[in-house]
């Protein structure tokens, strides 16, 4: 019985060629065959590797900006004739990195600075003259920076250095009750315009001296405590150059939770709120740094800048266009002071009064409920 089983198996398998499985394993023919396409798994589809997307556009700015780089040097070095009178290499550059962004398009900002290195050394591949510490702004508008300065002999030289990358018209230091170095630091590293008072002005009044002395087309502020890449401060020269009128440092990303924030932070945002803007949230002219237009230094007053909420409600009232281009953490590197620190400090009572002031200034112009309609109650019955 089992012989009969066994012969009605069916007939014996083809064994295979030594090497044959292998082959079918990695695709690889032998002999005239291997003159056709490699065999492929079924299913299984090749492509040719790619470089990632981010790679892809920051190549492609890079390309670009070489490439106008060497042809704005090209055609500079054929008008060298009709240059401005004192105009600086740094200048002569930025005019031609701004034309071009205003042409082309400005790139995105996190290959922005990427991009104008880029400019930078076809512009020196074909002219020259290039510093590789300078940064590019995309405006042919005149920059000033003011700077107020007391007893910072620690950092005015690192604020002056970072300054002196960018393509300025003017920088104003406003050096009060200064009793350290700080005056000769910045008389000796610098060609600055230097404003002295032995006494203390105190808070925000060395800003409204300086803005009142400046004549550019934009206006950066900045404290003398806090050294500021100046990579940072392109964004808001940007944003004034390309039409808004107040570029605030948005301070949103740096808070907590609402509940945790102190009473500085909470009068800030109710004060933006109050006066329809609660896009703005925590964001105020207290905080540097933050860029001003020749437009809004004028119709705010430069006298108001003192008392920055104030200020900042006033241009607000006019219709001025308030923008938040950047983040920069001026928290953690605040220095700390007598005056500044405690929970009930003298610098936090008067920035909190500082607010008051402005929403008095606000409500003189609006009225005493600001513009929000009281139709729920016949206040005429209890009118005396």
């Amino acid at each position: 019985m089992a012989a009969r089983m066994a012969g009605k198996r069916g007939p014996a398998k083809r064994k295979a060629r030594p090497g044959t499985r292998a082959r079918l394993r990695t695709g690889v023919r032998k002999g005239p065959a291997a003159k056709r396409k490699p065999l492929r798994r079924k299913g299984v589809v090749r492509r040719r590797a790619r470089a990632p997307v981010s790679q892809q556009h920051a190549a492609y700015w890079a390309g670009r900006a070489y490439t106008a780089g060497c042809a704005a040097a090209t055609a500079a070095a054929n008008h060298r004739s009709v240059e401005a009178p004192g105009e600086s290499e740094h200048a002569r550059v930025n005019e031609a990195w701004a034309t071009w962004c205003q042409a082309a398009g400005k790139p995105p900002w996190t290959l922005y600075s990427a991009a104008a290195a880029r400019f930078m050394e076809g512009w020196r591949s074909m002219a020259g003259g290039y510093d590789q510490r300078w940064v590019l702004v995309p405006t042919t508008k005149t920059i000033g920076v003011v700077i107020t300065v007391m007893n910072e002999q620690e950092t005015v030289g690192a604020i002056i250095a970072e300054l002196q990358r960018l393509p300025l018209h003017e920088m104003i230091f406003v050096v009060n009750g200064s009793t350290d170095a700080s005056f000769e630091r910045i008389r000796n590293q610098s060609s600055s315009i230097i404003v002295h008072y032995d006494e203390p002005l105190g808070h925000d009044v060395g800003r409204a001296v300086g803005a009142k002395l400046a004549d550019s087309d934009i206006l950066l502020f900045l404290d003398g405590d806090l050294p500021v890449k100046a990579e940072q401060l392109v964004p808001f020269v940007a944003a004034i150059s390309e039409g808004s009128d107040v570029a605030l440092n948005d301070i949103s990303p740096l808070l907590g939770l609402f509940a945790v924030r102190d009473k500085v932070t909470v009068v800030k945002e109710f004060v933006n709120r109050a006066m329809g803007r609660a896009d703005l949230a925590a964001n105020s002219l207290t905080a540097v740094p933050h860029a001003l237009s020749r437009e809004a230094l004028l119709r705010i007053g430069a006298p108001q800048l003192s008392v920055p909420p104030k200020a900042q409600v006033i241009a607000i009232e006019q219709g001025l266009k308030l923008v938040c281009p950047a983040s920069v953490d001026v928290i953690s590197g605040n220095r700390i002071r007598s005056q500044n620190t405690g929970g009930n400090n003298a610098v936090a009572q008067m920035i909190v009064g500082d607010h008051i002031e402005a929403l008095q200034a606000a409500m003189q112009r609006r009225g005493a409920r600001l513009g929000f309609p009281d139709q729920l109650r016949q206040r005429g019955y209890i009118m005396s």
